[in-house]
Order: structure tokens, then sequence, then C-alpha cells
């Protein structure tokens, strides 16, 4: 849900060689089942590789705000590996 701006930062800061989508309001993260009501609403910790064929490659969903993978097994999932 993070802005566009905070996004383009991020991609700008870490080098990512990939973008990463925004949803400010939300549409996605309800439609892949990654928002709950919860605690004022609020989204699961997630990350999905969308391939260029717009299918997806890796999905990662956490259970709570601490749950989420390592680096080297987003890194790894993107390079094809594990």
């Amino acid at each position: 849900m993070d802005p566009i701006e905070n996004n383009r930062a991020m991609v700008e800061k870490l080098l990512l060689p990939f973008p990463l989508l925004s949803d400010p309001q939300g549409r996605v993260l309800k439609e892949w089942d990654v928002w709950t009501d919860t605690e004022g609403g609020i989204a699961k910790p997630s990350i999905f590789a969308i391939r260029k064929d717009g299918s997806i490659g890796w999905a990662y969903v956490g259970h709570d705000f601490a749950d989420r993978p390592t680096d080297d097994d987003l890194f790894n999932s993107l390079r094809g590996g594990d």
C-alpha cells in the first residue's frame, strides 16, 4: 500500500533491477487475500514476484509484521533457485 514515491525511493536506494507495485487503495492486497481487517486494517507482509507474462513466479505471505523471507530466500527465488 506504499505510495508510488516511497516505492520509487526504495528501488533507487537498493538499486533494484525491477519495479515495485504501488497499491495505495489496497485493491490487489484484498484480491490476493493479504489484507486483514484486524487492527483497523493492515496488510500481511507479502512479496510476489511477477513474471513478464503476468503470472506469479514466487509468493511469500507472512503471518505477522515480523514474518518475512530472508534476503537470500527472496533473491534465490528470483534467480530461479530453491
